[in-house]
């Protein structure tokens, strides 16, 4: 199974519910299988609206045309047991299949779901900080031969993304639709991404704000190397040279955005 996300429109960040705590309070994660009937959703909100008090939701479709409801709650009432939600869900018409299971001590733990989808593809969850500690750990490790590492390490992931990305859409749509396409890298959480082109045909300066890899606290990095493999990386695939890049800014330096000159190799 997998789950989507739900957008909080005051923070333009996404929310998910892998888990939650709250001392004190009866918790629930009400999953439900519906049908693909107009209004399915509304009946079950319908019912359970006078149990419990929804914190987080998500909903996705699956492909044999029926859709999933993904629901983190508090009960209303201490007595509220997961069997009666159970029971009454499967009152909608709209519902095939329910599950209810309940938080203990105040953890809810999301018990169903294995994982996350983007498309088609699986993903894995981890901290912007944690990913950042980590690099700040290879680079701690290897010194300068960590940072070229973490450069081939962003060249290799930014490649393999950008050829499935021109294999789905054709590299003409990537092209002329790259400033959007930055902004799923921008939804994942990487950074807000600005691409200019340069004076010279195939060259571009790029800002990052925001930049992921600047996320950890306290680094002594000289600069976001694994970001600027990924640009480099994507570059090459979807224009067809080869790039001499650098980092002209870097947060990790003091200055407010990160900036990388991407020039086509003569």
């Amino acid at each position: 199974m997998v789950t989507t996300w739900v957008f909080q429109l005051n923070s333009g960040k996404h929310r998910i519910f892998p888990v939650h705590f709250a001392p004190g309070k009866k918790l629930f994660h009400i999953v439900v299988k519906l049908s693909d009937a107009p209004g399915s959703y509304s009946s079950v909100l319908d019912l359970l609206r006078t149990k419990v008090n929804l914190i987080g939701t998500s909903t996705y479709a699956l492909d044999d045309g029926t859709a999933m409801f993904s629901g983190f709650s508090e009960a209303l009432s201490p007595t509220t047991t997961s069997k009666e939600l159970r029971d009454l869900i499967l009152r909608s018409k709209a519902a095939i299949e329910a599950s209810v299971a309940e938080g203990v001590d105040g953890l809810l733990v999301d018990t169903f779901h294995t994982g996350f989808q983007v498309g088609n593809e699986d993903y894995i969850l981890q901290t912007r900080e944690g990913v950042a500690h980590m690099f700040d750990h290879v680079a701690k490790i290897l010194g300068s031969g960590g940072e070229a590492l973490l450069y081939e390490e962003g060249m290799a992931v930014s490649q393999w993304n950008a050829e499935a990305m021109v294999k789905l859409l054709g590299v003409d749509r990537v092209r002329a639709q790259i400033g959007k396409l930055n902004k799923f890298m921008t939804a994942q959480g990487w950074g807000v991404i600005d691409l200019k082109e340069g004076t010279r045909k195939g060259e571009f300066t790029v800002d990052v704000t925001d930049c992921f890899e600047c996320s950890g606290k306290g680094t002594s990095r000289p600069g976001c190397s694994f970001m600027r493999g990924y640009l480099t990386g994507a570059a090459v695939v979807i224009y067809g040279h080869e790039y001499d890049s650098r980092e002209t800014k870097c947060v990790l330096k003091g200055a407010k955005i990160c900036q990388f000159s991407l020039v086509p190799r003569k």
